[in-house]
């Protein structure tokens, strides 16, 4: 079990908690809980009820969404810096019919947590909290709606390339006039993110390169205009 100390580490990766006052500092460092997890290892599952919140310190953590006919699709993917949970200060019963299950995604996948009795203290004491915690959750809901209405109302490659824009504002970097998405996906979780085969998947890929409108590298997409990806 880690120490205060070896805590400071990973509570100064989590933005929720930026200028805190030393004594509730104290108080989350005492509370905190680091968790290491393993590729395809399960945080949670849709058996449980989930009671506490969550901070993505390194690696990926995918949430799923599991249906009756035993397929499963990625509803959020949370990078370092993401947190999720926050639904349960509501209703923790009905934050489960937004977050089935949550599972890593990366060999080494470190996740901070705090139980939500807790967290639900630590936002009333200090609502600068949930002020951040309610921007980041309205932005969350926005995304998956965009998404959700791309995938109803537009065609294959158009979805796609919404997904491209939206990866590129995520996690993207500028490279001069280009934009290098670091994504590390495979074309089956793709597919799952946005409702297309995976053969469709790669399909569109391939004619958005030829196109000379992306150039694909292994678990990763340079895109040479954005603007002219729309």
């Amino acid at each position: 079990m880690l120490n205060n100390t070896e805590k400071t580490h990973f509570y100064n990766e989590i933005s929720l908690f930026e200028n805190l006052p030393a004594n509730s500092k104290d108080k989350v460092l005492n509370n905190l809980e680091i968790l290491t997890l393993k590729k395809n290892n399960y945080l949670f599952d849709n058996e449980q009820t989930n009671d506490r919140v969550y901070f993505v310190l390194q690696g990926r953590v995918k949430i799923l969404n599991s249906f009756k006919n035993g397929k499963t699709s990625i509803k959020r993917i949370l990078y370092a810096g993401d947190f999720w949970g926050e639904y349960a200060l509501v209703d923790v019963k009905e934050a489960n019919h937004f977050e089935s299950a949550a599972k890593a995604m990366d060999k080494e996948t470190i996740v901070a947590a705090v139980s939500l009795d807790f967290f639900k203290k630590l936002c009333n004491q200090h609502p600068q909290i949930f002020q951040l915690l309610y921007q980041k959750t309205v932005n969350t809901f926005r995304k998956v709606d965009n998404r959700l209405s791309s995938i109803m109302l537009k065609k294959s490659k158009q979805i796609i390339i919404d997904f491209l824009n939206e990866l590129a504002v995520d996690i993207g970097r500028p490279i001069g006039y280009e934009t290098l998405i670091k994504h590390n996906l495979t074309h089956q979780e793709i597919a799952n993110m946005t409702g297309i085969s995976r053969q469709k998947v790669t399909t569109i890929l391939n004619e958005l390169k030829q196109e000379g409108l992306i150039h694909l590298e292994r678990n990763a997409i340079l895109v040479h205009d954005l603007k002219m990806l729309r």
